[in-house]
């Protein structure tokens, strides 16, 4: 399935929201397009199932008075950087850049670790196909790479190599390494015990960097968008449980 095909129908369960139609932080602006940070919960743009639903398209279109060209997605529970074209040809032009073989788009996800297929290892790559909203199945490559292990879970790098729907979900629920807060793919009571003990209330997937060629010279252009606070303060509680404890002082 690629980005701009029309995505199955709303997974179940409540999404956390952004403020409605709250302006988006924009992350690098140009002539030709323009990338935002979007947050978990936000639709890209409204479909038959929310149609009155806040979208980033819209929130966007109205921040900088232009009409908007979608040419990829992210899922709705997932944040990260989100871009716009200002024109079709711009729009198709960055389509292209995204899919060559050079461009790079960098996830952070924090999955259950080391879940139940330990042969997989630290750095491993799922490429099994995924079945598209016809049933069709559909070539799809996920990498992954461990960043930081904690206990029971760990925070890994993704790269994904093709724009299937929830792919990296779908492929770390299929290597036994599921991303914690996922309601749809996920495991619903270790769900609840990280919302409990660590505050993790939204799912935990955000693209954080995007490189590809500039669709116009050529030159490498580089979008960073930094995790945000509800993820970090996930992980400060996780450090701080891992941290080796102060031997007492002597009396």
């Amino acid at each position: 399935m690629s980005d701009l095909e029309s995505p199955p129908p709303p997974e179940p369960g409540p999404e956390p929201g952004p403020a409605a139609n709250a302006p988006l932080p924009v992350l690098h602006i140009e002539d030709d397009f323009v990338a935002v940070s979007k947050p978990s919960g936000l639709l890209v743009h409204r479909d038959e199932h929310h149609p009155d639903a806040p979208a980033a398209l819209q929130i966007v279109r109205d921040q900088t008075g232009r009409h908007l060209y979608p040419f990829h997605r992210l899922d709705r529970a997932t944040s990260g950087i989100l871009l716009f074209a200002f024109s079709s040809a711009a729009a198709a032009a960055l389509q292209a850049s995204l899919a060559a073989p050079d461009a790079d788009k960098q996830y952070m996800a924090l999955l259950r670790w080391p879940g139940s297929n330990r042969e997989l290892g630290d750095a491993w790559t799922c490429d099994r196909a995924l079945h598209d909203e016809k049933d069709i199945a559909r070539e799809a490559r996920t990498d992954f790479a461990l960043v930081q292990a904690f206990h029971r879970c760990a925070l890994v790098e993704c790269r994904i190599h093709s724009g299937r729907y929830h792919q990296i979900r779908r492929h770390a629920n299929h290597s036994g390494r599921h991303v914690l807060g996922d309601t749809t793919h996920g495991k619903g009571r270790i769900n609840a015990a990280f919302r409990e003990r660590y505050g993790l209330t939204r799912l935990f997937l955000h693209l954080q960097r995007v490189r590809l060629r500039h669709p116009s010279g050529g030159q490498p252009l580089e979008i960073t968008d930094p995790m945000p606070k509800e993820l970090t303060s996930v992980l400060d509680r996780l450090r701080a449980e891992d941290a080796p404890r102060c031997p007492p002082s002597p009396s």
